[in-house]
C-alpha cells in the first residue's frame, strides 16, 4: 500500500528528478523520486540472472560460434546482456552454455572484469531451454530472478516488470512487445496482464504480442519442470502448464529489443548495432 508524503527538495534536486521523466517509463515526477529511491535502496531488482547461451553454433565470417559471441559494435551480444542486466540491478549471473562454451569462458571469465560474479553450467548435450534452466535450480537462491536468452539485445528498465511480477503473484513473467511481422515468433493471448495462451500458428491471430526471450521467474516455477532425456522447450512444456494455472503473465516493456535470427545474420547485426549506438 502506498502512502503520501510531501517533501520539500532543492530547485536544481527537481530539475535533475525531471530530466528522467518520459511519459512512458517515467510517467511523472512522483513516480521518478519513487524509482531514484528504489534504485538508492537497492530494492525491487532480482540479483540473480541466468543466461542461455547453448543451442545451435552460427557460421559467422570464417568461424563457427555460439550465437551470443556474435559481435556488435566491437563487444559480443552477450556482453551486452551482461551490461543490461547489470543496469538492472542483476550482478549474480549464471550462463548456461554447450557447444564451443569455452569460447565464452574464455572470454567473460569471472565476470569481475565486467563488474559482475559469473557461474558457468555446460551441457554435455543439448537439452532445450527448460532441461537447461532444471540444471540451475541449485543455484538460483529463494529470490525472483532473471532468465534471458543470451543471443538477443536488449535495453530496458525491469522495474516496473518485476513489480508487476510481484503483484500478481505470477510464477513466471514475460517481456512482450509488439512486431509487425510475428512469423517465426511466439504469440501470446493476454486478459490483462495475464497470458491465456500461447498461438503456434500466428497468421491466424490478430495479435501482435510476442515474446522477446526475457523472463521473471519466481523459485516455484521450476518445481514445475519434468526432468526429460530430450530436449524440452519452456514455450511448449512449462509455459502452457502454467498459463492453465492462471500463474503465466507477461508485461509489454517500453525500449530497444532485437532478436539474432540466424537466416537474417546481417540484417539483425545492423539492427542490434543501431539500437546499441542509440543507447
Amino acid at each position: 500500500m502506498k502512502e503520501r508524503l510531501t517533501i520539500t527538495l532543492e530547485r536544481n534536486i527537481i530539475e535533475e528528478v525531471d530530466k528522467s521523466i518520459d511519459g512512458i517509463n517515467i510517467r511523472n515526477r512522483s513516480h521518478a523520486i519513487e524509482r531514484l529511491l528504489e534504485a538508492a535502496l537497492n530494492q525491487n531488482a532480482p540479483r540473480k540472472a541466468v543466461i542461455f547461451a547453448g543451442g545451435e553454433l552460427i557460421r559467422y565470417g570464417n568461424s563457427t560460434m555460439p550465437k551470443p559471441m556474435v559481435k556488435v559494435n566491437g563487444k559480443p551480444i552477450i556482453e551486452h546482456v551482461i551490461d543490461m542486466l547489470l543496469n538492472n540491478g542483476a550482478n549474480d549471473i549464471i550462463i548456461l552454455a554447450g557447444e564451443k562454451g569455452d569460447e565464452i569462458i574464455s572470454y567473460l571469465g569471472d565476470g569481475s572484469r565486467f563488474n559482475v560474479k559469473i557461474t558457468y553450467i555446460l551441457e554435455e548435450h543439448r537439452k532445450g531451454t527448460e532441461g537447461a534452466l532444471l540444471m540451475a535450480k541449485s543455484l538460483v537462491g529463494n529470490e525472483p530472478f532473471f532468465v534471458v536468452n543470451g543471443d538477443n539485445f536488449y535495453d530496458f528498465s525491469t522495474k516496473e516488470m518485476y513489480k508487476q511480477h510481484i503483484a500478481t503473484k505470477a510464477l513466471v513473467t514475460i517481456a512482450l512487445t509488439t512486431i509487425e511481422s510475428t512469423r517465426g515468433f511466439g504469440v501470446t493471448k493476454l486478459e490483462g496482464s495475464k497470458i491465456l495462451d500461447f498461438v503456434e500458428k500466428p497468421y491466424s491471430e490478430k495479435s501482435k504480442l510476442i515474446s522477446t526471450g526475457f523472463y521473471i521467474f519466481s523459485k516455484e516455477a521450476l518445481s514445475l519442470i519434468e526432468p526429460s532425456s530430450e530436449p524440452s522447450m519452456l514455450e511448449k512444456s512449462l509455459f502452457p502448464k502454467l498459463a492453465k494455472m492462471g500463474k503465466l503473465h507477461g508485461f509489454v516493456m517500453y525500449g530497444k529489443w532485437a532478436p539474432l535470427i540466424a537466416n537474417e545474420l546481417e540484417q539483425s547485426i545492423k539492427e542490434m548495432e543501431k539500437l546499441s549506438k542509440a543507447k
